[in-house]
């Protein structure tokens, strides 16, 4: 070997065993003299991902003024930290928070797919649990305090059927696909829209959720934040609904039963009201009494579910009514649209009438005398629309009633829930019975809205809107405009005509000079909507209930639009067992009408007065 090579040789040497001294000081610097620090940093400390919680878009009325809202609250999160959940956080944590101990072990299983994240166990606590619990964090494991947006709804019970609450509870398959759909993807245990425009429209408000990413140390309490990508707020709605409205009709549905019941009506309780615009389909107020306060919904559930009056339905979409009278002018169109009858023919109206061996009288068997159609309508003649009922048969006037939409889902999408109603026919009674005919008995209660037929106030309302309007089957909608958190609008809502009824205009607008009649003198609502600044066309009815305890009172209804001339608004009202129309359906839709129209509701508010009921 030459010189130089061996040189070479004895460099390589040194440089090896050079790397080798400075490697194994090294490694005894960690292992020796930093072994404390190191070891609390490998074995003790923890790295997590905590989610940040988006603020859920906010909530608007028509004019602007702030309904829905976020406020920062404290919650607690529970985290494994690596050997399970420990036993004496929990049952410190349930005392604290008012949870059962089985409540958070629930929860704890629910979550093992995702065992290392934080598990939110509540939300919305009040500080001095917060101050407690903080007192004792130095024993606590895996107990994370973060302050988080908080819902806050403003107005309470106001809306409450609109806009609906957040929860935790298990999600359906078809709601999860919609939401889905909107790009927004379900997870088991999120915080979600539960009911009305929460639910419907949570993909939306719900945002997109930021991270941060923290060092904890064997307690789970954070040492060190070190990455955070920021939430991004949900987008605002603005609906059509109106908040002044809103609260008038609310406050008049309450005060009507309060009055009903003072009466000795211990039956009356429930009541709802749909106002909206037949020109467009718009909600301005939807009211479903009784209601419940949005805030506390969630501590007051199990109480609010077992209330006899169900006061987390909402029956503005979902309850099934016989509509009485309100029906008549149905029955109406099928005898004029088919030349059956036509405007100005005589009925004689006796007060009984016996056909096919089947006797039915007017109310309290009053005789009206010989009487036309818009004479019919305007006194309610019970006779006159059995005969017109007969004459057109079961099947024109089920014909007719769907073409007033009836029997179908008005098409509300900004709501869950919304039922179809019932359209009685001879199909839905062989079903209904199994196979039992239909005879001219059923026609004649079928006539006069009774019979199977069972409908929502929302299509009550649609129903007086397309006669009101001319014949279009307006989709109704609550959310008029969608904006982001930069303030650009997303979504806007234009007025979408689902179909025109097959009905002639001259029809349509026979129709239309009836309902006039009814609020004029000689009419069954003319005494209080006589108060009113604009000409009103509508209907009183009152709906028999078929329950086996006898004396349990009619259903008490309305519904109609104004101006005559011109409409602008439909108001439709029913109150559960509330007697006759002119009872309170009538003066309580008279009061929505005045406010709408003049701002106060003084005209009419003569509780005392009763004048010819339906």
């Amino acid at each position: 070997m030459t010189k130089l090579m061996l040189h070479r040789v004895r460099m390589i040497f040194i440089m090896v065993i050079a790397i080798f001294i400075l490697l194994s000081g090294r490694l005894a610097y960690l292992q020796i003299l930093r072994h404390d620090y190191y070891w609390n940093r490998s074995e003790k400390n923890r790295y997590a991902r905590v989610t940040l919680s988006a603020p859920r878009g906010e909530i608007f009325d028509r004019e602007g003024r702030l309904l829905v809202t976020n406020r920062p609250g404290f919650g607690v999160s529970l985290m494994d930290m690596g050997d399970g959940y420990d036993r004496e956080t929990i049952e410190f944590l349930s005392e604290l928070l008012e949870m059962e101990t089985e409540e958070i072990y629930q929860a704890i299983r629910g979550q093992l797919y995702m065992r290392y994240l934080p598990l939110q166990l509540k939300n919305n606590i009040p500080f001095e649990t917060i101050a407690r619990i903080s007192e004792h964090r130095w024993r606590l494991k895996g107990v994370d305090i973060a302050v988080r947006p908080i819902r806050d709804y403003r107005e309470g019970s106001t809306a409450a059927h609109i806009f609906g609450y957040l929860g935790q509870a298990e999600i359906d398959e078809y709601t999860r696909e919609l939401w889905a759909a909107a790009g927004y993807r379900y997870k088991e245990g999120d915080l979600v829209g539960q009911d009305g425009i929460e639910r419907v429209w949570e993909p939306w408000l719900r945002g997109q959720d930021g991270e941060q990413l923290i060092e904890t140390n064997y307690l789970g309490q954070a040492i060190n934040y070190l990455d955070r990508r920021e939430p991004v707020p949900g987008h605002n709605l603005y609906l059509t609904m109106d908040l002044d409205l809103q609260r008038v009709v609310e406050e008049t549905l309450a005060r009507w039963v309060r009055i009903i019941r003072e009466e000795g009506n211990k039956h009356a309780g429930r009541a709802v009201a749909v106002v909206l615009d037949p020109n467009s389909g718009a909600i301005l107020a939807m009211a479903s009494y009784p209601s419940f306060d949005l805030n506390t919904v969630r501590q007051d559930y199990n109480l609010l579910q077992d209330d006899p009056l169900k006061p987390l339905n909402n029956i503005a979409i979902q309850g099934y009514y016989p509509i009485g009278s309100t029906f008549k002018m149905v029955t109406g169109t099928a005898v004029l649209e088919e030349g059956l009858f036509r405007e100005r023919d005589i009925i004689t109206c006796p007060g009984v009438i016996t056909l096919y061996n089947d006797t039915k009288s007017c109310y309290r068997n009053h005789a009206h005398g010989p009487v036309n159609f818009f004479d019919a309508l305007a006194v309610s003649c019970n006779i006159y629309f059995y005969q017109a009922g007969l004459e057109a048969g079961i099947d024109k006037i089920a014909h007719y009633a769907r073409e007033y939409g009836f029997g179908s889902p008005a098409g509300l999408t900004d709501l869950p829930f919304e039922k179809g109603g019932i359209v009685a026919s001879r199909e839905y009674k062989a079903v209904a019975t199994r196979g039992e005919a239909w005879y001219p008995g059923d026609t004649m209660s079928a006539a006069i809205g009774q019979s199977y037929n069972s409908f929502t106030p929302l299509q009550l309302a649609n129903y007086a809107a397309i006669i009101a309007n001319g014949g279009i089957h307006y989709r109704p909608y609550l959310v008029q405009q969608v904006v982001d958190s930069q303030g650009r609008t997303v979504k806007e809502t234009v007025p979408e005509a689902i179909r025109r009824a097959q009905v002639s205009d001259r029809t349509l607008a026979l129709v239309r000079q009836a309902m006039r009649r009814v609020a004029q003198p000689g009419g069954t609502a003319w005494y209080r909507f006589s108060r009113l600044p604009v000409a009103v066309a509508g209907k009183t009815g009152s709906a028999q209930v078929d329950v086996i305890e006898r004396g349990i009172p009619s259903h008490s209804l309305f519904t109609g639009y104004a101006p005559y001339e011109k409409p602008e608004i439909v108001v439709a009202v029913i109150f559960e067992h509330g007697g006759m129309g002119e009872s309170s359906a009538v003066p309580a839709a008279a009061e929505i009408m005045e406010y709408y129209f003049t701002g106060t509701i003084e005209g009419v508010m003569d509780t005392n007065a009763r004048s010819a009921a339906d």
